[in-house]
């Protein structure tokens, strides 16, 4: 079931305790992404200009406050995959349009606070570089 996380990788600093049990650090499992078909995608459009000026926690602070003030966008499939410069959230499809927006808040604020504990960092190879032509995603 789904794709290993785009976004997020363990930071040098990760130690496995229990306080980051829920990320799941090490396991092949880790970061377990839906796949297109069993999530909707809150995505937030980034610039370019943000893989040099801003920092992992200004990124993801960004994020949230996108997705807090609802000026994230919602798609079926995962906008990173179209080559699109962006942080997408996945949320299980079932979810109805309030839950969606809760679910989205309190993930992308659960990033944003192992990002700035220094337990994960974002992966900005994936996230400002554009995807192979010759990739295929479900």
């Amino acid at each position: 079931m789904g794709q290993n996380s785009v976004f997020i990788v363990p930071s040098e600093n990760s130690d496995g305790s229990a306080d980051e049990a829920w990320l799941d650090i090490g396991s092949p499992e880790y970061m377990d992404d839906l796949d297109n078909h069993e999530a909707h995608w809150i995505t937030v459009p980034l610039t370019v200009e943000m893989d040099f000026t801003h920092t992992d926690e200004d990124i993801m602070s960004y994020v949230l406050d996108q997705v807090r003030a609802r000026q994230a966008e919602v798609h079926q499939t995962a906008q990173h995959h179209e080559g699109v410069i962006c942080i997408s959230i996945p949320v299980p499809v079932d979810c109805d349009t309030v839950d969606m927006w809760i679910r989205a808040e309190v993930d992308a604020y659960r990033w944003f606070q192992a990002i700035c504990s220094g337990l994960v960092t974002l992966n900005r190879d994936v996230i400002f570089r554009e995807p192979p032509e010759d990739s295929v995603y479900i």
